[in-house]
């Protein structure tokens, strides 16, 4: 568990102060989040995190950010394979697996209430991850070039991705483990989850044309 600050060192704060609201959210999720506890955290004045990041909204951007390169590490980690079927099931694990590892970071995430996806730095950050996810399950469609301005591919890319988030929001809810009767929910991604995937994304044969799957350069963000 992350100690709390009693100084920091000048020209520090605002690190401290985002160091401080992610460990906060890391032990005690977005409802145990306010400025003035990360403030207390990290050591400093009520006012200075207002004074740095604005407002709350401001400060859980930064902890949002770095949740999402936190996810994009474990989608990294991931080896990259040329068995579609594989890959995809390997990546849909990693990306369920992060969200049961760092709840608090997860629910953060996609809050639009609680983050400022006008940060010049949010879409490039944000997308990263989802896009070799997102490229995966197309692939394992068989479809190697997505462009999101034809309905058929961005159905596809929402509908694909909206059954792994309400898988992962299952996890997180202690839902999905009851369908097997398993006590925890790491339980159920340990035990369960790789053969609930395998039902997901069936063995099949894919024929892909070209090389590896590709975004529409005019859809790229």
């Amino acid at each position: 568990m992350p100690k709390k600050r009693s100084t920091y060192h000048h020209g520090d704060l605002r690190t401290a102060m985002i160091e401080a609201a992610d460990g906060i959210i890391a032990e005690g999720g977005i409802e145990a989040f306010s400025l003035r506890a990360a403030a207390q955290r990290a050591g400093v004045s009520p006012g200075a995190p207002a004074h740095h990041f604005g407002s709350a909204k401001g400060l859980l951007t930064e902890v949002a950010l770095l949740a999402f390169e936190r996810l994009d590490r474990y989608i990294e980690e991931v080896e990259d394979r040329d068995d579609v079927v594989a890959n995809v099931r390997a990546l849909s694990l990693a990306f369920v697996a992060f969200a049961l590892d760092h709840p608090g970071h997860f629910r953060l995430m996609f809050r639009n209430d609680l983050v400022n996806r006008d940060d010049p730095r949010f879409p490039a950050m944000a997308s990263k991850p989802g896009r070799r996810l997102g490229f995966a399950v197309a692939a394992y469609r068989g479809n190697s070039h997505v462009d999101l301005k034809r309905f058929e591919d961005a159905a596809d890319m929402l509908c694909d991705m909206a059954t792994l988030q309400g898988l992962a929001h299952l996890v997180l809810e202690e839902k999905a483990a009851h369908f097997f009767r398993k006590a925890t929910s790491r339980q159920f991604v340990k035990k369960e989850l790789p053969k609930v995937l395998e039902r997901l994304y069936p063995d099949r044969k894919v024929a892909i044309s070209g090389e590896k799957t590709t975004l529409a350069k005019s859809d790229a963000r």
